[in-house]
């Protein structure tokens, strides 16, 4: 995904090749000079020396410049999409597994898409996007004849603070009553809802360090205070990509309200991490309480972090659990799309413990030790937990099937209901419901 100043020029070479009547300078974008941000609020914002035909001529330029980010952003996304690093699955599976609430300034849809993409469920249904997206009722709420209401689930929470490319409204409207989410999934595409969306203009917040007046409405106001009231009650905040400029003047005004006044840690996952730290420190934060993790890989190094602790965190549960189902056979697997591998055996290691499993396929396909099939007809069985030793609770769980190795981020079981509860990893359909089934991180594997 482009970074600002390159997401500024590619939406100009847009807007150069839609509206070639249109007249306006291009300027040379670059993190010493001018920047794409500052460029777009002199546009944004009448300037005291401009006379009326100069002021609508260059809000002219900034209208159409932000429909031509849009676009820009859809492109890039679609092209993102189809080639995502493994760890966002595992980015995606830590956020769900602990509700966590993600406040982002970004317009894509790649969270919502994960979301998707994953199969998530609860005891009613898969989990849509709609689900997570806050700010705007869901079809849950609908369903349930709530009049415009939102069905809180046991997943993320997203707060987009500066919109999305999904997001439609009529342009100046300070109501909120023409702003909506129009959701794209797969075999739908925006083309189906362009009688929906008729008239409307994507509602994105460009990058501007005055943005006083695409904050009128009570939705984005909405959004604002409930990412506040986050902040407010978190242990911990985790500044991702975010270089925290102080141009923005809005987040960087939230953020020193909350965080200099918090006890709470916080961890910089950026490239340029002490240079983050800096700027926060400025903003009245305890440099005691602020940690960095800095590289080109920071984020992938920060999400192998965080699962190699919850998957810790994992085997003290089955641990503390260990004397309660000794008959309880194993599995690892998915519950979307349904794949699933018994466990076959196990090796300790200095790492931790690594179960053996083999032969992917739907839960129904595998079986108990020991069990009798018609001739010719061959499962996979699995072993027990009484087979397995109790695991080291201070190290992590992995499974492997020889070629691919996965940490393991939870089960859905019988391993007793507050552990099982707390987990919140999978829900399994089956009358057989004494299996315990360890859910990995990441994507499960093509079969």
């Amino acid at each position: 995904m482009p970074l600002t100043d390159e997401l500024g020029k590619e939406a100009l070479g847009e807007l150069r090749r839609q509206r070639p009547s249109l007249s306006f300078t291009e300027p040379h974008f670059s993190a010493d000079g001018l920047t794409f941000e500052a460029w777009l609020t002199w546009l944004a914002e009448r300037q005291p020396y401009e006379d009326e035909p100069e002021a609508y001529a260059q809000l002219a330029v900034f209208t159409a410049a932000q429909a031509t980010i849009a676009e820009v952003l859809q492109r890039r996304e679609k092209e993102a999409a189809a080639d995502l690093p493994a760890w966002f699955d595992a980015f995606i599976d830590l956020a769900h597994h602990a509700e966590t609430p993600i406040i982002t300034l970004n317009y894509d849809t790649l969270v919502e898409a994960g979301v998707r993409q994953r199969g998530y469920r609860d005891e009613r249904d898969f989990l849509q996007p709609m689900d997570a997206v806050i700010g705007f009722p869901n079809g849950r709420g609908m369903f349930m004849a709530v009049p415009q209401g939102f069905v809180r689930h046991a997943t993320l929470r997203v707060y987009k603070l500066h919109g999305s490319t999904d997001w439609y409204y009529f342009p100046g409207d300070a109501s909120g009553a023409t702003l909506d989410r129009l959701e794209v999934g797969p075999g739908r595409d925006m083309t189906d809802l362009i009688p929906v969306i008729g008239g409307r203009s994507p509602f994105i917040v460009p990058p501007t360090s005055t943005k006083s007046r695409f904050f009128d409405n009570p939705k984005t106001r909405f959004l604002w205070r409930e990412s506040r009231r986050e902040l407010d009650n978190a242990d911990r905040v985790v500044l991702i990509g975010y270089s925290l400029p102080l141009t923005d003047t809005n987040l960087a005004s939230l953020l020193a309200r909350t965080l200099s006044k918090s006890g709470c840690d916080v961890l910089i996952v950026n490239p340029a991490a002490p240079d983050v730290a800096r700027r926060l420190e400025a903003l009245g934060v305890d440099s005691s309480r602020i940690k960095t993790l800095d590289g080109n890989r920071c984020v992938a190094d920060f999400v192998h972090q965080e699962s190699q602790e919850v998957s810790r965190r994992l085997a003290a549960s089955v641990s503390s659990a260990y004397q309660r189902r000794l008959d309880s056979p194993l599995a690892v697997g998915w519950p979307h799309p349904g794949t699933y591998a018994a466990v076959q055996g196990y090796e300790q290691t200095d790492r931790g413990m690594t179960l053996r499993i083999a032969s992917f396929g739907p839960l129904q396909t595998l079986a108990r030790r020991g069990a009798v099939f018609p001739e010719g007809q061959h499962y996979p069985s699995a072993i027990t937990l009484a087979d397995l030793p109790s695991p080291d609770p201070t190290k992590p769980l992995h499974a492997t099937d020889g070629r691919d190795t996965w940490v393991l981020a939870g089960y859905v079981g019988q391993l007793g209901e507050a552990e099982a509860g707390t987990s919140r990893v999978a829900y399994q359909h089956s009358t057989d419901d004494d299996w315990i089934v360890f859910r990995p991180f990441g994507r499960a594997p093509a079969v």
